[in-house]
């Protein structure tokens, strides 16, 4: 007998089978939305800022057409029919049509409003947790002239495992069920939760450091710019981001760009995107850890990716007679200045495994209890979801993630 997540999931298969992040004043050629990189002048081997920013507001929501207004124009071609240049052959040679001005963002339009409508409280559990410091994306910029235009910064990305809003936190020690909690000296109490202020501090997770050592981050570029307050930090193939989503976790892998506009007074980053190429090999592994276990439906969700590849997973390999092996994706964010701690948090952080018992009974449960379904679908909120169920969003110092304004 199929089950209601299966009922549903078939429908929005069907659904997604039948159906700016742009500036042309910044554009260079082939990249929608990136600025060109400022003159060599503008920077200084004797530049030393460094601002250190907390993600929060990360959006998955492409709903409606807002996948074509997201994203980056990948392979250097607008494809508005299915005649025009492609950069590989798509699956039977008709290639998805491209976003406004050849934004590359296929995964926002077929995969990930399936994904979305199937995990109904995604966006708002990612919140919950990192506002609370689990998994907090952290984003790091060094040799920085501190002013709109520096042709050469340090830029580097990574997540926490934990953080608070103590101003001292030289005497915390880790406990919880799996040590990856801070706790109050000489007590079993945590510590408080980030308040969001710009103050916070966060424990790196030592898996994203080579060698458990600050100054090495996995995501980590020398070469990156900022432009006009724009940041741009270039990625490659691989940059894996993870999302808690409480009993799992919803996993990326991007070779593209990360791009972040730092207000007037540097204290927070009023729009970013993070945009690229996901290859399609790359996907049961970001389905299992969010909970889609069932084979079947990963080959459903699989062959709804592969119907819609647009790109090579390496822009430097491959040509256009070639197969598609990877599709355009982008997903936008907001960040407020933070403080990362000097101690590297001793553990990592820890992603549960919801298919580790797949078959052996029932399939994980997807959280319907959260403020997202309870402001905009009421009805659609189940009747056994209690006041204490909500209370945590309500309580977040981060409300739940609303799309960026049009206009990036």
């Amino acid at each position: 007998m199929k089950t209601p997540v299966h009922v549903l999931l078939t429908a929005l298969l069907l659904a997604a089978t039948a159906c700016s992040v742009y500036d042309s004043s910044l554009v260079e050629k082939g990249l929608a939305g990136l600025p060109l990189r400022p003159p060599p002048s503008t920077s200084s081997e004797a530049d030393e800022v460094e601002a250190i920013f907390a993600l929060r507001n990360v959006s998955l929501d492409q709903s409606g057409d807002r996948w074509r207004r997201f994203g980056l124009d990948l392979d250097g071609s607008n494809t508005k029919s299915i005649v025009d240049d492609a950069e590989c052959v798509a699956a039977n040679g008709h290639p998805p049509l491209d976003g406004d001005n050849g934004i590359d963002n296929a995964f926002g339009q077929y995969v990930l409003p399936t994904v979305a409508s199937l995990v109904a409280c995604l966006e708002d559990n990612i919140a919950l947790h990192q506002g609370c410091g689990r998994g907090t994306v952290l984003l790091r910029l060094r040799n920085w002239n501190g002013t709109p235009n520096d042709a050469k910064v340090d830029v580097s990305t990574f997540s926490a495992v934990d953080g608070t809003s103590l101003d001292d936190v030289s005497d915390l020690r880790w406990g919880g069920d799996t040590a990856s909690s801070l706790l109050l000296p000489g007590s079993a109490n945590e510590a408080p939760d980030p308040a969001w202020d710009g103050d916070d501090y966060f424990f790196v997770d030592p898996s994203t450091l080579i060698t458990g050592n600050l100054d090495r981050p996995v995501i980590w570029q020398t070469d990156a710019y900022v432009s006009n307050g724009r940041v741009v930090l270039p990625l490659d193939a691989g940059s894996t981001f993870v999302f808690l989503t409480g009993p799992g976790s919803f996993s990326i892998a991007i070779n593209g760009f990360m791009i972040a506009d730092i207000s007037q007074d540097g204290q927070t980053i009023e729009k970013g995107l993070i945009a690229g190429r996901f290859p399609a090999g790359k996907l049961v592994g970001a389905l299992e850890p969010l909970g889609v276990c069932d084979e079947t439906f990963q080959g459903s969700i699989l062959g709804l990716l592969t119907d819609n590849l647009d790109l090579h997973a390496d822009p430097n390999i491959g040509s256009p007679d070639d197969q598609c092996t990877a599709t355009g994706i982008a997903f936008s964010f907001q960040g407020i200045r933070a403080r990362i701690a000097d101690t590297v948090a001793p553990v990592e952080l820890p992603k549960p495994d919801p298919c580790a018992g797949a078959g052996d009974g029932p399939e994980p449960a997807f959280d319907r209890c959260c403020r997202s379904v309870e402001i905009n679908s009421p009805n659609a909120l189940p009747a056994d979801c209690s006041a204490e169920d909500l209370q945590p969003y309500s309580d977040l110092p981060n409300p739940i993630p609303v799309p960026l304004e049009e206009g990036f």
